[in-house]
């Protein structure tokens, strides 16, 4: 029996075919392009995602031959905020987790005496990347659109109606949405009185198990499908690329770094962080997700490249050698010091105004001291992250890395020597879509237990620390960990002098 993971990713949307072995037999991508109209937009064409979804559905179903399917499961990407009328005609773009539009009703919502409560109860972080925040933009800035909304939604809810006719949302992207009771499940009163909005404008609440199986006929005949195939609902790409790592127990966190980055950890409980650094989310019964995610990754080394290197770094040649020759340097980058916010920061300072920044330059420094400065920024980042949910939940001892970064041993151990961590690699080709498959598999009585996909996994690298690198970087940690509070106020003081 094959199954097919469908992961609607920001930069990318992808078909993974699997057996029940979970070894992948074919994989089919397309690439998302992503519109900014003005400052701080970040969109994307929903009906163009949906008709992507649609040709990799039809060349999934020509490569298994209809045959032997046992469902289609979805992973999508958090945080996206799309508007429909009452005929299911976007009004707006689909503005992805990148949209910082809303950052001054995010910032106004921090002050309001409700945001502690909000954020307990939602586990969402007060910020423009959270519907939430999105929605009270548009009700202010977009007035037309928000008198004429019939639904606001995510584009996976958008993709199920496309092929259903129905408004259905998995508890795992509702939980990111800053509107859910994490605890109750259910709408919460209060974030939807702030967001002005009632519960009749946001879709029914499912399990992330819950499938559908009667598509619309037009879809039916454009699919070209003959038999009636289980399409799983599925969850957020974050916690499914825990489950298809197999960081699913305490002690275990997932490290993923691809365009962004992120550290997440599966727990038994709701664990919202006091210090509001983290996000708390339910995935499904007794699992729930707590991390943070940074807006920082592989798009800065793609900015480093083009803007000052000059250089393609998606040209795996030209990476490679790039990060050879920084790797020959001593950690610490000879005293040069990289924040990496280019794009204003998620976790763990929560800040749409946060900037990038090379600290400690010197006329001996050259582009690989650059280069590793840079890497190395990304790196220290996410370890902030880490010592954050280290500081909520507990001590963690493995990394269990996916993404882009899978393909530079170099950079994978630096960060085994950064965060003195255990760091392993298993054999899953794409952890998000391995991730929606496994939901797959439980859903149709294939797995008995998410907690037992192990079982499917192989670890095929292993990175331990080397305790005197670790050391080494333990200083420079520490100083890196001091440069957003000591450029804070001159961040905001840029902001509003280029706002004026």
């Amino acid at each position: 029996m094959n199954l097919i993971a469908i992961d609607i990713g920001t930069t990318h949307c992808k078909a993974v075919i699997i057996n029940e072995k979970a070894r992948v037999l074919k994989t089919f991508q397309s690439t998302n392009k992503t519109i900014t109209p003005r400052p701080g937009s970040n969109e994307q064409d929903a009906g163009a995602i949906f008709d992507d979804v649609a040709g990799l559905l039809c060349d999934s179903f020509a490569f298994c031959e209809q045959k032997n399917i046992g469902c289609v499961s979805f992973s999508a990407a958090m945080h996206s905020l799309i508007v429909v009328n009452k005929d299911g005609k976007p009004l707006t773009n689909m503005l992805t987790w990148a949209d910082l539009r809303s950052a001054s009703y995010a910032h106004e919502l921090k002050v309001n005496p409700a945001a502690q409560k909000i954020y307990e109860t939602t586990g969402v972080p007060l910020h423009a990347m959270s519907p939430l925040c999105k929605i009270i933009w548009l009700r202010n800035e977009a007035a037309e659109v928000f008198l004429n909304a019939f639904k606001f939604i995510s584009i996976k809810e958008y993709v199920f109606f496309r092929l259903f006719g129905k408004y259905i949302v998995d508890h795992s992207i509702a939980a990111a949405t800053g509107l859910l009771d994490e605890k109750k499940l259910d709408w919460h009163d209060e974030a939807l009185q702030l967001a002005g909005i009632n519960r009749s404008q946001l879709s029914a609440l499912c399990p992330v198990g819950h499938y559908e199986t009667e598509l619309l006929p037009p879809v039916q005949k454009q699919l070209q499908i003959e038999n009636t195939i289980p399409f799983v609902l599925g969850g957020s790409d974050g916690a499914l690329a825990n489950l298809g790592c197999g960081a699913i127990d305490a002690g275990s966190s997932a490290m993923t770094i691809g365009t962004s980055g992120a550290i997440r950890v599966i727990t038994e409980k709701y664990s919202p962080d006091k210090k509001q650094r983290l996000f708390s989310y339910y995935l499904t019964d007794g699992m729930y997700l707590t991390g943070g995610a940074i807006n920082n990754g592989g798009n800065v080394v793609k900015w480093f490249g083009e803007n000052v290197l000059h250089e393609n770094l998606d040209s795996e040649e030209t990476f490679q050698s790039l990060l050879h020759d920084a790797m020959l340097l001593r950690a610490g980058a000879e005293g040069l010091l990289f924040l990496p916010y280019i794009s204003g920061e998620r976790s763990p300072v929560w800040d749409e105004n946060a900037r990038g920044a090379f600290v400690g330059l010197t006329s001996a420094h050259t582009r690989a001291h650059l280069t590793r400065a840079v890497i190395e920024g990304i790196s220290f980042a996410l370890f902030d992250v880490l010592k954050a949910v280290e500081e909520t939940i507990g001590a963690i001892e493995t990394i269990y890395l996916s993404g882009g970064v899978i393909k530079s041993d170099a950079w994978m151990q630096l960060l085994a020597d950064i965060t003195r961590k255990k760091v392993i690699v298993s054999d899953a080709a794409d952890a998000s879509a391995l991730g929606a498959a496994f939901i797959g598999m439980k859903a149709i009585g294939i797995l008995d237990d998410l907690k037992n996909v192990r079982r499917f996994l192989h670890e095929v690298k292993t990175f331990l620390p080397n305790l005197e690198q670790a050391d080494r970087y333990s200083k420079y940690f520490e100083l890196y960990r001091t440069l957003y509070l000591q450029l804070k106020a001159t961040f905001e003081t840029i902001t509003k002098i280029q706002d004026c």
